[in-house]
């Protein structure tokens, strides 16, 4: 189909230039045979050195730029095509715009885009999405004039992933060499540099705050703009075995060790795609291996090869929903392209949330990171058959792959290594409503022990003083930590989603968590929420009720629900969302119980996305009454997947910490 639709949009272009792209694994094949004109031309854009100037021979040269007759993108897949975005950067303006994804992972949207806001597209003629083969997508845009095709692309990738982009990625840079790309994908507002400098200046400002130039190893040339610092990195085909000496990793691992921080020297993986958004509970199904055959990296079960690595380690998302079904894969450290390379389908997988064991992890594979390096070793396939300690491991690799090796994570690294003042992470107010003073010192204790967050808290006593001593108490205790604390008094008559409000009108924070009094969470629970919240591109993230206690009759189950995808439920307890998003949807209803609910439908019906993220690091207590949601306890006794006697939680809740202030006392009162 793919074909036939090029061949269509050649004929209707007339004499103008047509330029065909292609990226990722395979993509080439689908502009064979094509009718091509005598200045028309097929551009790889995973080999295009990003760099200042790009040209186009036989281009129309109007007051807005470059312009030719037909720009068509086709991508191997949605990492793929996000990652081209920073390459096309340079392409010319275009009439008639295709982009054709030749698969997606099933949890994602379809790409329709979405018109840039400032009037470009006001006289847009046309719009075509069409189903390609099985998986596939094709979309097409026509204008009468020329529009910016890097505003095109930009727009059908965010169609992937509904409306919102996540956060944004810092510092602001610019680009130079092979690979570049590699760097810094889905950023349409990188612009290219020449190999010495210097940064072009947009009025009397440079355009970027960071170079950052990818080569080989061979010299590069001085650096000539002493306003704006530049680091170099190398291509993952400088370190290849053929270049270092064979794959014995002795000439790689000097290298490594000549490095003062070798993960920054690795390409970072695109969290954007790359996550653990489908991920499968598959303690059931085959174990794959991360190997070798012929001269490709591949995932093979069996004798079969499931995904081919590409060259620069990269995997993408539709590699991983074809990974799904294992229960986990076994690292063979003994081949792959090159060190860098191998880090980075290594990194890719566990960012992926896939479930890895492996051996001795080599000196060469450095890059990985200590934390990601131990993980890999200290897990057992017997581990990968058992459903909770699978997605235990799943989680503790993830979040080490994606701390270290994520686009953001290392562009703040790169910027403090040259000394730029990095944005500080977003602060997360959390806000506790309580009607029962002694569970004050329970929920503060838990709040204490998160980590991998700036937070500040804000405590809301629903119809009881702060002077009362067990609260005095828990609040002195909490003090001495250094967490910012707002005291809201509230007066009992209020209805409990107006006190939420008015917690929420008190919070300095951007982000708002909502916590409940008397459940448990692990100390990882907010840095969790905050990785869902920028690989999802979610207006709310929370996590499932998986484990419930059932405190009547001491009894834990393990629920195990579908987690990392995009539901209309969450718990309560758990939501993490943007005070912007509070403000659309009018915030927390004034109602006595059902809050939580209502703001989740608030933000569905207003075009708003819920994720939900792994329920590990969250235990609900479920007492006798007086609970905001009404189910009973039979409704938790129901398709569970495990169940104990007594208190028996996942490992990632790290135990429980002791209540700040008095012990707590005996559950009494209304529960939220």
């Amino acid at each position: 189909m793919i074909t036939t639709l090029l061949r269509g949009a050649l004929r209707a272009r007339g004499t103008e230039v047509a330029l065909l792209c292609h990226t990722g694994t395979e993509s080439r094949a689908a502009l064979d045979g094509l009718p091509l004109g005598p200045l028309d031309r097929i551009l790889d854009l995973d080999s295009l050195a990003v760099s200042g100037s790009f040209e186009v021979e036989g281009a129309w040269e109007r007051g807005l730029g470059a312009e030719v007759g037909l720009v068509a993108v086709v991508a191997a897949a949605p990492t793929d095509l996000h990652r081209a975005l920073t390459a096309a950067a340079g392409l010319p303006r275009a009439a008639h715009v295709v982009v054709a994804l030749l698969a997606t992972p099933g949890h994602q949207e379809p790409p329709l885009p979405a018109s840039p806001g400032m009037g470009q597209w006001r006289d847009l003629q046309e719009a075509r999405v069409r189903r390609l083969d099985r998986s596939g997508w094709v979309c097409e845009l026509f204008f009468p004039n020329g529009v910016e095709t890097p505003q095109v692309l930009d727009a059908v990738v965010q169609g992937t992933r509904a409306r919102r982009r996540g956060p944004a990625t810092a510092p602001l840079a610019v680009l130079h060499g092979p690979e570049a790309a590699l760097w810094r994908p889905g950023d349409t507002g990188v612009r290219g540099v020449e190999e010495a400098g210097p940064v072009p200046l947009r009025r009397v400002t440079p355009v970027g705050d960071l170079a950052l130039r990818v080569g080989g190893t061979g010299p590069r040339a001085g650096w000539t703009d002493e306003r704006v610092p530049v680091l170099d990195r190398d291509t993952t085909a400088a370190d290849s075995w053929e270049h270092i000496g064979g794959n014995d990793g002795l000439a790689a691992a000097r290298r490594w060790s000549e490095r003062p921080d070798p993960v920054s020297a690795v390409a970072p993986i695109d969290e954007l795609t790359v996550n653990p958004a489908g991920f499968r509970k598959a303690e059931d199904g085959p174990l794959g291996e991360l190997t070798v055959h012929g001269d490709r990296a591949v995932v093979r079960e069996g004798g079969k090869d499931l995904v081919a690595v590409a060259p620069d380690g990269t995997v993408t998302d539709v590699d991983l929903s074809r990974l799904r079904h294992l229960r986990g894969i076994r690292v063979d450290w003994s081949g792959h392209t090159g060190p860098s390379a191998a880090v980075r389908a290594v990194a890719s997988l566990a960012a992926g949330g896939v479930p890895l064991i492996g051996g001795t992890v080599p000196a060469w594979a450095a890059g990985l990171g200590r934390p990601l390096a131990d993980l890999l070793t200290g897990a057992s396939d017997e581990d990968l058959t058992d459903r909770l300690r699978r997605e235990e491991h799943s989680v503790r690799l993830r979040r080490a792959a994606l701390r270290a090796h994520g686009v953001r994570a290392r562009w703040r690294a790169l910027g403090v290594e040259v000394g730029l003042a990095v944005p500080p992470e977003p602060r997360v107010s959390v806000v506790l409503c309580t009607r029962r003073p002694g569970m004050v010192g329970f929920a503060l204790a838990q709040i204490a022990r998160q980590r991998h967050v700036r937070l500040e808290v804000v405590l809301a006593l629903h119809g009881f003083p702060v002077s009362l001593p067990e609260v005095a108490s828990a609040v002195a205790e909490f003090g001495e930590t250094g967490i910012p604390l707002v005291v809201h008094e509230a007066d009992g008559g209020t209805v409990f989603g107006a006190v939420l409000n008015e917690a929420v009108d008190r919070a300095s924070g951007t982000l708002v968590a909502k916590w409940d009094d008397d459940d448990w969470y692990g100390p990882e629970h907010l840095a969790d929420l905050l990785l869902a919240r920028t690989y999802s591109g979610a207006e709310l993230v929370g996590t499932g009720q998986d484990f419930v206690h059932l405190q009547e009759v001491d009894v834990t189950v393990w629920r195990s629900r579908e987690s990392e995808t995009s539901t209309r439920f969450v718990a309560g307890g758990t939501i993490l969302t943007d005070r912007g998003v509070l403000e659309e949807t009018g915030g927390f209803r004034p109602l006595p119980r059902a809050v939580d609910t209502q703001l989740l439908l608030a933000v569905v019906r207003g075009g708003g996305r819920v994720y939900r993220t792994h329920g590990l690091g969250y235990v609900l207590r479920r007492t006798g009454g007086g609970h905001t949601w009404s189910e009973d306890m039979a409704y938790f006794l129901h398709n569970y997947a495990r169940q104990w006697f007594g208190r028996r939680f996942s490992a990632l809740l790290e135990g429980e910490p002791a209540p700040f202030g008095r012990p707590a006392a005996q559950n009494t009162g209304e529960h939220r």
